[in-house]
């Protein structure tokens, strides 16, 4: 899969944040938060965050939007530096971006009782 789209991950908060009543616009506003941080890369350091953006940042990783990783590189004299990322998990917006709307529509009952008389 190439790079993350904004209607896919567009389509993909949707599924998540819509049907749990977000409006439209500001999932929209949340899909081009998250864009604005990798643009066309797969990762971005998390140093670069704030607190309340890494908090945005771990909601999404608990619906499986993203995922950190933590890479240890050796510098001069033998120290260790740690560095924290965020990455996309392709796989899962992919998957949820492709999920269609499984809710039914609720059907009032008395709208049908009353189109029989």
């Amino acid at each position: 899969m190439g790079i993350v789209t904004r209607e896919m991950l567009l389509q993909a908060l949707n599924n998540i944040y819509g049907k749990k009543g977000m409006s439209r616009p500001d999932v929209e506003d949340l899909s081009d938060f998250v864009l604005s941080f990798f643009g066309y890369d797969d990762y971005v350091l998390d140093n670069v965050l704030s607190t309340a953006e890494r908090d945005v940042f771990y909601n999404l990783e608990e619906y499986g939007i993203l995922e950190t990783y933590r890479e240890e590189v050796s510098v001069m004299h033998g120290k260790i530096w740690r560095v924290n990322q965020w990455r996309y998990r392709k796989d899962k917006i992919l998957e949820l971006a492709s999920e269609k709307d499984t809710v039914k529509k609720e059907v009032n009952i008395y709208d049908e009782i009353f189109k029989e008389i």
